[in-house]
This record gives structure tokens, sequence and C-alpha cells, in this order.
């Protein structure tokens, strides 16, 4: 029989996710990202930044390209990267 789970642990999120089979292409907008460093290594270096980095959004071959702001970034562990982008109005 299936627990039930807390609200800490519970799927927050508003809209149901549908799976898709098509590439999706973000065109990210020109600027600049500015923010407080946290560390830096002779690899790389580690900030925050405040404020939304708008990217445009293409899937598939629609000619639709919807507006959105990049969320998350995440490493894959496989060497392929994970990125969330939330849809603005248009």
């Amino acid at each position: 029989m299936e627990q039930p789970r807390d609200n800490a642990t519970a799927d927050q999120r508003r809209d149901r996710r549908v799976p898709i089979d098509h590439d999706v292409t973000i065109q990210i907008d020109a600027q600049s990202v500015v923010g407080p460093g946290k560390n830096v290594s002779a690899q790389g270096v580690y900030f925050t930044a405040s404020g939304p980095l708008r990217v445009r959004v293409r899937i598939g071959t629609r000619e639709q390209v919807v507006p959105g702001e990049l969320v998350r970034v995440e490493a894959m562990g496989d060497g392929t990267i994970g990125i969330a982008v939330r849809f603005l109005p248009q």
C-alpha cells in the first residue's frame, strides 16, 4: 500500500507534465549576468545572480518562438545537463 507523502516531499508543481519527443532549442537573449562571487578555482567559478536570464524557446520544427526565463541548470552526471525554462506571457 502506498504511503501518503507529506507536504515537504509532495510534488508542488501546479501543472501536469507531458512527455515530448522533439528537440528543444533555446536562444539566450544578449545580456550580462552579474552577481557576487562565491568561490573560484583553476577549473571554474561559482557565483549567484538576481534577476531573470531571458531566453527564447522553440520546440521541434514549430514556427512559434516562446519567451521564457532560465530557471535551473543541473549536471546530470553523464556529461549532459538538464535545463529548466519557465514560459513567460507573450
